[in-house]
């Protein structure tokens, strides 16, 4: 009973608010921002462009289908303990045996269709990316136990608990640079250890902080695959829309492009850490609230100012572009700009349309989310072919931008139809929102409590 007590302390403590709960996500993002800034830079001036090309090469494949063999468990389960936190042992135990099986079957396929998928690249290329492959049974013994703290609630445990491989990867990037050489292939496989080293001692700590027996019980396995196979079929047209372009690009074209682009992608996603912290909170907190009153003024505030956010953080960006990417990443990369300059307002999009998905995962509705990714995709492969073959990075850019306008625009209005709200007020920042997302930051970096109403 006593340590039933001491249980029940630590999990009221961290679950505590809404505004606790992003402030917290807001600064884990933030330095695992730094630290990608840092990792992207310094893996840059390690490899070089066409080194960055043969990193990216190897691990693209083998990540996308690590998470396609995951059958959209990971949101599924932070629907479910949202609900049920009682039972998280037991759900999260068996989506573990679910997603195991699954990559390993993954694995053996796509052993077999790496080099064809990667004919342009070295033959040791293709090599270290079915060593890579490794990556998927990884996630699931390690990355899925971790993940359900967030439906849990339990945001100090799910923060702290995701740095660690962020820094280990860190500290592998700053060794090679102090010791004056890189390679692609070494480092990928630095990088599954490190994933390894960090990711089985925090299971400890994910079986301390989860409740019920870590027994699988096979009764929960379709409850989990109904929510998550339409959250991983979204998967396959999201890759479309995201990965595609990178995939094309590994395909047909030198590594040294897919150097400068990845450079491109990295310097546009800066805006995602800021609003994957709202939608990372906005998703369980949204499901684990029964009145639809209360849902619809958390969507509102959460998506009127992640617009505010996407705004600034673009304009930012794009000004400074011209000089902030030679500076960052060396003058080798200054051919990356014009891509950059066309993927920040497209990455200002994703980053903001991520939290509308997360919105409507949270009313519990995946199915809306994987239409959206469809129509998007449907737009990518239309124009990425013959814009790539006609302006090469820039023009996969500009199909980035017009497939991350699709899932933009189809989530707001899918928003504003279930929730009863005025599509006007979740696209259309009004000075009183940009007065309060200002407020509500400085808020959240000084760590001040406010009422209910504005912590919610």
């Amino acid at each position: 009973p006593h340590l039933t007590r001491l249980r029940s302390r630590r999990t009221i403590k961290a679950v505590d608010t809404p505004e606790r709960a992003v402030r917290l996500t807001l600064i884990t993002n933030v330095v695992q921002a730094g630290v990608a800034v840092a990792t992207g830079v310094i893996a840059a001036r390690v490899l070089g462009p066409t080194g960055e090309g043969e990193l990216a090469a190897i691990q693209t494949w083998p990540m996308l289908l690590a998470t396609i063999a995951m059958l959209g468990i990971p949101e599924a389960l932070v629907f479910y303990i949202s609900r049920t936190p009682e039972r998280s042992g037991q759900f999260v135990s068996t989506a573990v045996t679910i997603a195991m099986a699954s990559s390993l079957l993954v694995g053996v396929v796509a052993w077999v269709f790496l080099p064809d998928l990667l004919s342009a690249q070295r033959p040791s290329v293709i090599a270290a990316a079915r060593v890579f492959l490794a990556i998927g049974p990884l996630y699931a013994l390690v990355g899925i136990p971790h993940g359900a703290l967030r439906g849990a609630r339990l945001f100090v445990s799910w923060n702290v608990l995701r740095l660690f491989p962020n820094l280990v990867w860190l500290g592998v990037l700053i060794s090679a640079l102090v010791i004056g050489h890189g390679n692609a292939i070494v480092l990928s496989r630095l990088f599954l250890l490190g994933t390894a080293v960090t990711g089985f001692p925090a299971l400890i700590i994910v079986r301390q902080r989860l409740r019920g027996k870590a027994v699988p019980d096979p009764h929960l396995a379709p409850s989990l695959l109904r929510f998550g196979l339409p959250s991983v079929l979204t998967t396959l047209p999201q890759t479309i829309n995201l990965r595609l372009d990178q995939l094309l690009i590994v395909a047909f074209l030198p590594a040294r492009s897919l150097g400068l682009y990845v450079v491109a992608v990295a310097w546009s996603g800066a805006l995602a850490p800021l609003l994957s912290a709202v939608g990372s909170v906005l998703f369980p907190h949204v499901s684990a609230e029964h009145g639809a009153e209360r849902q619809s003024q958390m969507l509102s505030t959460a998506l009127q100012g992640g617009m505010v956010v996407a705004i600034a953080g673009c304009v930012v960006l794009m000004a400074l572009a011209p000089l902030g990417v030679p500076l960052v990443f060396g003058s080798r990369f200054a051919r990356a700009v014009p891509a950059a300059m066309v993927l920040v307002p497209a990455g200002a999009i994703l980053a903001w349309a991520a939290v509308a998905k997360e919105g409507l995962r949270g009313l519990g509705r995946p199915t809306v989310v994987l239409i959206a990714e469809v129509l998007a995709a449907v737009v990518t492969v239309a124009t990425l072919p013959v814009l790539l073959s006609r302006f090469g990075i820039v023009g996969a850019s500009v199909a980035s931008l017009l497939g991350y306008a699709t899932v933009g625009v189809f989530t707001a209005v899918a928003i504003s139809r279930i929730a009863h709200l005025p599509l006007r007020s979740l696209v259309v920042p009004t000075w009183s929102s940009t007065k309060s997302t200002v407020h509500r930051s400085i808020s959240l970096l000084r760590g001040r409590r406010r009422g209910r109403d504005s912590n919610d």
